[in-house]
């Protein structure tokens, strides 16, 4: 299965429905300094590569907003559910320019951002391989994207597959894409070089076994490819 066929609205807003439930049980200011412990050192390593005149595009940034920390002046905040954050926690989200919608399709310039960041959004959304397009077209020949996910054993996601199939109503408190590590791997390399991976924490639950990874990517060559 190497590519996602997108699900429906009404599924993906059922999903999204049951992300804004969770954020109202948790303390935004510890999930901030978590985020700051565990992701922020990365980004900042290599964050520091740009001027602080880049612009740095956050995709599924959440009210956590990581990228907020670095140096760079010119941030773009995405996320579908940012009016609800924003109304959830009020004057808590950094300055910015925000786009409160879905990044299947996002109204910038090809090449605007020197950095993008997707922080656990591709298996939120409703259409993984159009992100995928819209990012690379995004991305300048000389910048970085920083992917986080869960990636799944190859079982659970061909499960998880097979159910959103046959009966999405059983998983709309679920992400509505589970990806292996073989599946994000082959999605990433249609449109992007992966440059470093890196592995953050693991779950083992028999018989699956789930783990947080970042990949950073730069832009195919595509005159290589040719």
């Amino acid at each position: 299965m190497s590519r996602h066929k997108p699900v429906s609205r009404t599924r993906w807003q059922a999903a999204q429905k049951h992300a804004l439930e969770k954020w109202k049980g948790k303390n935004l200011q510890l999930a901030r300094e978590e985020a700051e412990r565990e992701l922020l050192p990365l980004l900042l390593r290599y964050a520091r590569e740009y001027p602080k005149s880049a612009s740095i595009l956050e995709v599924g940034c959440g009210p956590i907003c990581i990228s907020q920390f670095l140096p760079q002046r010119h941030k773009t905040y995405l996320d579908p559910l940012l009016n609800d954050f924003r109304r959830m926690f009020p004057g808590k989200l950094p300055e910015g320019e925000y786009l409160a919608n879905g990044a299947e399709s996002i109204e910038r310039p090809n090449a605007s951002y020197d950095l993008i960041l997707c922080t656990h959004a591709l298996s939120c959304s409703m259409n993984p391989e159009l992100i995928m397009h819209e990012m690379e077209r995004l991305l300048k020949p000389a910048g970085l994207l920083i992917l986080t996910m869960t990636t799944h054993s190859a079982l659970e996601a061909r499960m998880h597959y097979y159910a959103e199939c046959c009966a999405p109503s059983l998983c709309h408190k679920t992400r509505p894409y589970y990806y292996s590590l073989t599946g994000i791997r082959r999605t990433l390399a249609r449109h992007f070089t992966i440059v470093q991976e890196m592995t953050r924490k693991s779950t083992f639950l028999p018989p699956f076994r789930r783990v947080e990874r970042i990949f950073v990517c730069s832009p195919l060559d595509r005159k290589a490819g040719a």
